[in-house]
């Protein structure tokens, strides 16, 4: 009956470290957010490259490479949205609460402008048959969304370097894997 106790347990604590607890991201937490990055950094790039095309062959192959990809991962961005939403936000051993609030606000910023980019970007292709007006303006919080998102992407990799070269506590370790 000991033996399987501790496998049971085994078993649990394993599990555990699918989720998030209140001071550390779990697996799937840090498997999204890394997915995200890459997902999101990527769009990026690819959306920036549409007006560097020189021909309308060029921006048409671009925009629908930027089209695929968006697609492809909105339920995974959605996913991640959701998930975050769900479990919150946990916070770094010896983060002050002012500390954790700010963190907190930036990363549900990004979730946020995220989220509207999840909704702009589809909407540009539904209605790209309709008024120039409200494609002009769907557009422009499109493209505004994804450069807010990746001037906070600089400031969020800045902060994260700070904290790996001048703080003495587990902020990017626990983006790498689950505190045990």
């Amino acid at each position: 009956m000991r033996i399987r106790g501790t496998a049971v347990r085994q078993i649990m604590n394993r599990r555990a470290d699918f989720v998030d607890k209140s001071d550390s991201f779990g697996w799937i937490s840090i498997a999204l957010h890394w997915v995200t990055a890459a997902v999101v950094l990527s769009m990026w790039f690819i959306g920036q490259s549409i007006s560097g095309q020189s021909s309308v062959d060029g921006i048409n192959n671009i925009r629908d490479l930027h089209i695929a990809v968006g697609l492809v991962s909105w339920i995974l961005l959605a996913g991640r949205i959701v998930w975050r939403m769900r479990f919150g936000h946990p916070r770094v051993d010896g983060q002050t609460l002012r500390t954790h609030r700010i963190a907190r606000s930036v990363h549900y910023s990004m979730l946020l402008l995220l989220g509207c980019m999840l909704l702009t970007g589809p909407s540009l292709a539904w209605l790209s048959s309709s008024d120039s007006t409200l494609l002009s303006l769907i557009h422009l919080v499109h493209r505004t969304s994804a450069n807010i998102l990746f001037a906070i992407i600089v400031l969020h990799i800045l902060a994260s370097l700070k904290h790996l070269m001048f703080h003495e506590d587990d902020t990017v370790v626990r983006m790498l894997m689950p505190k045990k």
